[in-house]
């Protein structure tokens, strides 16, 4: 035992003289945090607070479904609706100009006489149907066309994405097949009225038959909206704790090129004692790391306007996922540091194998907006098991039984690193290096 303990204390003793690069390990991903979480937070907190986008709005309509429009996005509240372009009345070049340069991300024009329009197609829609029983004259009616569609125009921004276009579109198409509704329901009201004397129309006026409501099912006896620091944090927790790899390989292959590797290895210890307490204190580094990290998001975040982490109700929990990814990142740290020959090998191939892992496991682009293909392999990246346990304990409130499937695979995946360590060095002889 006093072996191990002296061996992790001279491990500790190589780190601390790194000063510099201790201060970038945790510093770089405190600040990776606090930037993506900006860069986030209007995605994930415009579910939860109004944050509004401004839109150019000219309505030469002025009826019923210029009104619906301009009603509807205001109450939406998250479009604040401007008439004007540089201080002048807004006309539709001024806004297509205005959108084009960037200054507005979306313009709206309703064109003149279209509520006008709609009130003829619903009226010959109404007749045509009352025509079938034989109110009016069927030859008559059915030669009557229907008026063409007139144009509302969109001026979308290049750089919008068309998860946003196709909201805005969504938002507009409801209000004109409220307006569309609600005349079918008057017009047929009136005829029925005109034709039956003794006809009473119904008070009410159209209402919806379905309402859409929104929840986001979780573990929790209260039901919480997530926010950008719940899918931020855990996500570049779990990117900074695997990079460990590159101050991990960086120091196994300084002990071999210096020969300090061999000199140990003449002490009454096994090279696995040596890699263990390696593992060792590189774990409480990790777990340094991460506690850093959630207490940035807890107190920095807020600083920048962002809303704060909340950590979970199970700490417990959270440390253990916390563990099990140090310990999953170390093993492929070792792996990696026992097989490289240089540092450019170690350096260049852990690096990039760390960042196609994060991307293909969820970290970059969330593994629901894959094709089938790369969801399939996102199952199969150890980053991916560690932040699917992360946002089981933050977004879905869940606890040890929870996240228990995900932290096997971890630590299996540990165990099959150094396992397959352990395995190289009897294949190749120490002394060759």
């Amino acid at each position: 035992m006093l072996k191990f303990i002296y061996t992790i204390r001279k491990e500790a003793l190589i780190l601390l003289r790194d000063k510099a690069g201790l201060i970038i390990l945790f510093l770089m991903p405190t600040v990776l945090i606090v930037i993506m979480s900006l860069l986030q937070e209007f995605g994930y907190s415009s579910v939860s607070r109004e944050t509004q986008v401004n839109v150019l709005f000219l309505d030469h309509d002025g009826d019923s479904l210029g009104y619906k429009i301009r009603t509807g996005l205001m109450k939406a509240g998250y479009f604040n609706l401007i008439d004007s372009v540089d201080g002048k009345p807004a006309t539709d070049s001024s806004i297509r100009d205005a959108v084009k340069k960037g200054k507005y991300v979306v313009g709206v024009v309703i064109p003149k006489g279209v509520t006008k329009k709609i009130r003829s197609n619903v009226k010959l829609m109404v007749a045509k149907t009352m025509a079938g029983f034989g109110l009016y004259d069927q030859r008559i009616v059915d030669q009557i066309p229907f008026g063409l569609a007139d144009t509302i125009t969109l001026y979308f921004d290049p750089t919008v994405k068309k998860s946003f276009q196709y909201g805005v579109v969504s938002s507009l198409k409801q209000y004109n097949y409220q307006i569309e509704s609600e005349m079918i329901f008057s017009t047929f009201n009136q005829e029925l009225s005109q034709a039956f004397p003794t006809y009473r129309p119904p008070a009410l006026s159209f209402k919806d038959a379905v309402e859409f409501q929104e929840e986001y099912p979780s573990y929790h006896e209260v039901e919480r909206i997530p926010d950008s620091a719940e899918h931020n944090v855990p996500a570049w927790t779990v990117f900074a704790m695997f990079f460990i790899i590159i101050p991990l390989t960086s120091s196994m292959i300084i002990e071999r090129e210096a020969g300090s590797q061999f000199r140990l290895m003449a002490m009454p210890v096994t090279y696995m004692q040596l890699l263990m307490a390696k593992v060792f204190v590189y774990l409480l580094v990790c777990f340094l790391q991460a506690v850093l990290m959630m207490l940035a998001g807890m107190y920095l975040l807020p600083i920048v306007n962002v809303t704060p982490l909340v950590l979970a109700d199970n700490i417990f929990s959270l440390v253990v996922i916390t563990v099990m990814t140090a310990l999953a990142a170390l093993g492929y740290g070792v792996l990696v540091g026992t097989i490289a020959g240089t540092h450019q090998q170690a350096a260049a191939f852990g690096a990039v194998s760390i960042i196609i892992m994060a991307a293909m496991g969820g970290l970059w682009v969330p593994t629901y907006l894959m094709n089938p293909a790369m969801q399939h392999f996102a199952t199969f990246s150890p980053l991916n098991w560690a932040l699917n346990g992360y946002y089981t304990i933050f977004l879905r409130g869940g606890g040890l039984r929870e996240i228990f499937p995900d932290t096997l695979k971890l630590l299996i995946f540990f165990l099959v690193m150094v396992s397959g360590t352990a395995y190289y060095r009897k294949l190749k002889n120490p002394m060759n290096k």
